[in-house]
């Protein structure tokens, strides 16, 4: 009896062993959480409308912030770094999909009353700005296939944007990996 008893305790040390380190690697990715990324996202309190800067006096019309910048602005937001993708190119990485994964389960279930949001492709500053801008909006699609295709988010509830170069990460340093990165924002009911 005492050699079963000890056999068992030992069978279930060895399993909540296996099961930590299983844990453990499934975060050596880096990747953000579904309940990280959700709480990032979720909208707080009322929703705010104008949320435009005032024009300054004596603006012109047509030199006011673009219409984009004004509907994101002060939005939940995340920055996803721990997507990538191949150099020069719109081709996810392999180990971008665990960022991606959490990403549409947060979309489908915490997230899931949430309208719309708004998936931005970030890049560094190697290349033309007319090429990084094209390769940004190239990448925020392909995370939006993605999610679309395999994770089965709704894609009315998707939108995308290039920005290129134009805010890096790291502005200190604008060919510095951190700059190469999505953001996705919660656009509320817009």
């Amino acid at each position: 009896m005492t050699f079963l008893r000890a056999s068992l305790l030992g069978s279930f040390a060895g399993l909540a062993l296996v099961a930590t380190i299983a844990a453990a690697a499934a975060n050596q990715t880096g990747a953000p959480s579904e309940k990280a990324i959700a709480a990032g996202l979720k909208m707080r309190g009322l929703p705010t409308l104008g949320t435009a800067p005032a024009p300054k006096p004596g603006a012109r019309p047509g030199t006011q912030p673009a219409a984009l910048h004004r509907k994101t602005a002060g939005r939940p937001a995340v920055s996803l770094s721990t997507i990538r993708f191949d150099f020069a190119s719109a081709r996810l990485e392999p180990d971008s999909i665990a960022t991606l994964k959490n990403l549409g389960n947060a979309l489908n279930h915490e997230l899931k009353n949430e309208k719309k949001f708004l998936i931005e492709g970030h890049t560094d500053s190697y290349g033309t700005p007319a090429y990084n801008l094209l390769l940004s909006k190239r990448r925020a699609d392909a995370v939006k296939d993605y999610l679309v295709s395999v994770m089965r988010v709704s894609a009315a509830r998707l939108e995308t944007a290039g920005k290129g170069a134009s805010e890096p990460a790291d502005p200190k340093n604008p060919f510095s990996p951190a700059n190469r990165r999505v953001v996705v924002i919660n656009l509320g009911a817009l």
